[in-house]
């Protein structure tokens, strides 16, 4: 962050601090467009595509969920949270 208080356009940690704080508060949009900030700067960030796919999940969107935690997992073979969360939307969609 720079001293003015605003972040630097290059700063994937600040953005992907903001996401966090604007999933915790509900705010769905304003999350994944921070967590589409981190992969423009870090194209291989599978925190960020799980981060995304967890606010999809929360906000009822279940089928790009599932496609931001694939996604996470093709960067990521060994990402748990990840594959936890995929195979219990593959699991709801078999009820």
């Amino acid at each position: 962050m720079k001293d003015d208080g605003k972040i630097q356009k290059n700063d994937k940690t600040e953005h992907m601090e903001l996401g966090k704080f604007y999933f915790l508060n509900n705010k769905c949009d304003e999350a994944i467009s921070e967590f589409k900030k981190v992969i423009e700067i870090d194209a291989g960030s599978a925190e960020a595509y799980y981060n995304i796919g967890l606010t999809k999940e929360t906000c009822g969107d279940f089928c790009g969920a599932k496609e931001m935690y694939s996604k996470a997992l093709s960067l990521d073979q060994n990402y748990k949270s990840a594959r936890e969360k995929l195979n219990k939307l593959i699991g709801l969609e078999d009820e």
